[in-house]
């Protein structure tokens, strides 16, 4: 499956400040959108690419160094997509994500941002299950 080239980043102070995990976040969704498991649900839910790397970029400056302007819900946002994500699908996230942080950060911070997805991922798997097990005990 061809996909279209990611648009161009767009001006934003947020990756400016941060142009090591701007970069990490694009070869990321390079990849994800690529990947024959998770590609197809990021391409139904994203519509607005510049926007989605400017969240994920602030989300993750936040996550590593303690400042970012991220204001999203993201437990709430993967609830939502429960009957589209899979386990599998976050064990692919993992793979995808420590793959582009061990080539695009140094050392300790890739270490650091792939124990916070490892976290993160545990949290919204579980907010998906959770909600997956609420549907199937409603009558």
């Amino acid at each position: 499956m061809t996909r279209t080239a990611l648009p161009q980043p767009g001006p934003s102070p947020v990756m400016e400040r941060h142009p090591d995990i701007a970069r990490l976040v694009r070869l990321f969704y390079e990849r994800a959108r690529q990947d024959a498991l998770i590609g197809p649900v990021f391409e139904v839910i994203i519509h607005d690419w510049e926007s989605h790397f400017r969240a994920l970029t602030a989300f993750w400056a936040a996550q590593l160094r303690g400042r970012g302007s991220y204001r999203g819900q993201p437990v709430a946002a993967h609830i939502a997509l429960a009957s589209r994500i899979t386990p599998d699908m976050f064990a692919r996230w993992l793979t995808l994500w420590r793959t582009a942080a061990a080539e695009v950060m140094s050392p300790e911070d890739a270490t650091l941002l792939t124990e916070k997805a490892q976290r993160i991922a545990q949290v919204l798997q579980q907010a998906v299950t959770d909600k997956r097990a609420e549907g199937e005990t409603r009558p």
